[in-house]
């Protein structure tokens, strides 16, 4: 069995520019799930040197009503991760939060501010299933293409 067969994907992409003044927020239901991999990928910009985004953070909830910051995935704060120093231009401005939800609470909320207004899309893959999705509905997707 290919093990990417029993994903599951949950993507949110932004539908206009999310400014330096607005947080792009992303809640993911992991229920089922005991490994999550999360890109969060933000437009490409004009030319700056400065980081993707000036606030970039994982919390975890037992609801989506209240989110507590997972303090290794919190960027620039303490005992977190620096935010990455990129071109916005260049093609790569994503960030990969690979996360064990093994003790973990059941959703994970992700959270951006770019550093300029563009949009920002996450998309989680979510494995490590207990029981795998048997179609696309389950998968997350709108189509399963096999070969």
């Amino acid at each position: 069995m290919n093990h990417a067969e029993s994903t599951k994907t949950v993507a949110k992409l932004g539908t206009a520019d999310t400014t330096t003044a607005q947080t792009f927020t992303h809640s993911i239901d992991t229920l089922g799930y005991d490994y999550a991999s999360i890109d969060v990928v933000f437009e490409a910009n004009a030319a700056t040197t400065n980081a993707v985004a000036t606030a970039l953070k994982l919390g975890q909830g037992d609801t989506t009503a209240a989110y507590t910051d997972i303090t290794a995935y919190v960027g620039g704060g303490s005992g977190g991760f620096t935010i990455p120093t990129t071109s916005l231009t260049d093609a790569s401005n994503v960030v990969r939060f690979n996360v064990d939800m093994r003790g973990k609470k059941r959703y994970l909320n992700v959270s951006a501010t770019p550093i300029a207004a563009s949009v920002v899309c996450a998309v989680a893959q979510l494995s490590k299933a207990e029981v795998g999705p048997a179609n696309a509905s389950e998968a997350g997707v709108a189509a399963v293409v096999s070969g």
